[in-house]
């Protein structure tokens, strides 16, 4: 979903080298204000693959590792993959391709037993729901039938159906409605409750097991609002609802600092679903909203001057962080070996061995923001600046740590030396001293020399190897305040010590 201001903020860079000497305060209250985030999935951000580049990841022989803090609740999604129960090969791909995604795709029984090399990983499969023949929905039954026989207990929804707004004038009449897609929705549903889900032997709900929606525009009549006026969760099935988000596309006006390294974008990106997920909550209080597929860029192909690189990494960041402050329950990162923006690549591709890139430093540091308290919320604290942002985090209503992230672009090339920003940080008074880590790159075009807390990460004798030397700074609270420099293209994580 595009909500890009295309004449963006060229003064933010020039405003905060003007401004870098200017201390800036940091400052939440001791205990959980007004407004802040509900308790934060510690799977809020996961993955999602298209079941094109998910053979990579679930294939006994890939060379993949998961990284994550928890086990990431993980889409598989595919509306153009058709179940083949007859085929010996695992996938089969047209090679007709639009955007690096092949137009069509086949799948046999092989396809599926690649999830039992992740048992307790959650996932959310997709069941095709674009095939327009009349055949439909017994292959749709075929598919989820042999999908729950693989992912057994640990599957935590099945989606029906991708992004069915685009689906008028290409595999639906051009009058296709909200209407005709809710019918279909729910009759899809149905079939999967009564005979695939009903008497499992893996303890699953078998009724309200179900992630609806997928849009990705608000366009051909297709909102949250339409759909439920005309009653997709009428017979109660929907557990959760997922809209799909890209910050950008591949318009010539895209650059680092204006489209990804801006906080006001990335929170007029993310506000526009507080309206879609309160009339959820009046419906259902128990159904949750999700971007169950979001990245930085859906062109995906060819813009590695933005994907890829360290302001990339550190967009996820701020992008991360803003959307747990909106109680957006997950963000379901979508990877693929020939996506720019994934977090690594892992099989060998285009010569090149398996590697970890730029954006899987983003997720770690989200990860480690959260960190391991059951009881985790987050509390966005605004400057009024396109080029920094600050979090206060909370565990057990308690103020336990700060993120705060300068975006700012600079790079080695850049003709200044690297600005710093002056922070002050406020600490209660219990706190003596923080410890501070950093997320740190050679600039923001940078896709190599990345290090957080002094550590990094890359592939090395066939798994994720880690690197360098973990580097923790304390710093001594004076007068109730911490002092904070912060280079422009990096962000911290300061953690209050309470002794």
């Amino acid at each position: 979903m595009l909500n890009i201001l295309p004449g963006a903020l060229f003064l933010a860079a020039c405003y905060s080298r003007g401004t870098a000497a200017h201390k800036i305060n940091v400052k939440a209250p001791e205990h959980l204000p007004t407004g802040a985030s509900e308790p934060v999935d510690h799977a809020f951000a996961s993955f999602s693959w298209p079941e094109t580049k998910a053979i990579q990841i679930l294939s006994p022989k890939t060379s993949s590792t998961f990284y994550t803090r928890r086990p990431a609740r993980t889409p598989i999604f595919g509306d153009r993959a058709i179940y083949n129960a007859s085929q010996a090969e695992s996938i089969v791909l047209s090679t007709e391709s639009d955007n690096g995604i092949p137009l069509e795709v086949s799948l046999g029984p092989v396809f599926f037993e690649g999830f039992e090399n992740f048992p307790g990983t959650p996932w959310t499969f997709q069941v095709n729901l674009a095939n327009n023949k009349s055949n439909a929905l017994e292959n749709a039954l075929a598919e989820a039938k042999v999908a729950l026989s693989h992912i057994r207990g640990d599957l935590y929804a099945f989606e029906i159906g991708n992004e069915p707004d685009l689906y008028p004038g290409d595999v639906r009449p051009l009058d296709y409605t909200v209407a005709d897609y809710v019918k279909q929705w729910r009759a899809f549903a149905d079939a999967i409750s009564n005979e695939v889900l009903h008497g499992n032997q893996y303890g699953l709900e078998d009724w309200k097991l179900f992630q609806a929606l997928t849009f990705i525009f608000y366009f051909n009549g297709f909102s949250t609002a339409k759909a439920f006026e005309d009653g997709v969760n009428a017979d109660g099935h929907v557990k959760s609802v997922s809209w799909h988000q890209y910050a950008s596309g591949n318009q010539d006006w895209v650059r680092l600092q204006e489209s990804f390294m801006n906080h006001t974008l990335i929170a007029s990106n993310l506000t526009q679903y507080i309206d879609d997920m309160e009339l959820i909550h009046a419906n259902d209080p128990n159904v949750t909203f999700l971007l169950g597929e979001t990245n930085s860029d859906y062109v995906n192909l060819n813009m590695s001057q933005v994907e890829g690189v360290f302001g990339s990494s550190l967009w996820l960041v701020d992008y991360l962080l803003y959307g747990m402050s909106l109680n957006i329950t997950r963000f379901n990162l979508i990877q693929g070996t020939t996506f720019g923006y994934a977090g690594w690549t892992p099989v060998e591709h285009n010569g090149l061995a398996p590697q970890v890139r730029a954006p899987l430093y983003g997720q770690i540091f989200a990860a480690d923001a959260i960190g391991r308290h059951p009881t985790v919320q987050v509390k966005a604290l605004e400057f009024q600046r396109d080029d920094l942002s600050a979090y206060a985090i909370y565990e057990a209503g308690m103020l336990a740590r700060y993120v705060v992230v300068n975006l700012d672009e600079w790079n080695s090339t850049t003709s200044y030396p690297r600005p710093s920003q002056k922070f002050e940080v406020d600490v209660p008074h219990h706190s003596k001293s923080v410890e501070v880590r950093r997320l740190v790159g050679p600039g923001a075009s940078a896709d190599t020399g990345i290090s957080w807390g002094g550590l990094s990460w890359n592939y090395t004798d066939g798994r994720l190897g880690r690197t360098g030397k973990r580097q923790v700074e304390v710093l001594r609270v004076s007068k109730g305040t911490v002092a904070l420099d912060l280079d422009s293209t990096e962000a911290a994580i300061v953690e209050l010590r309470h002794m």
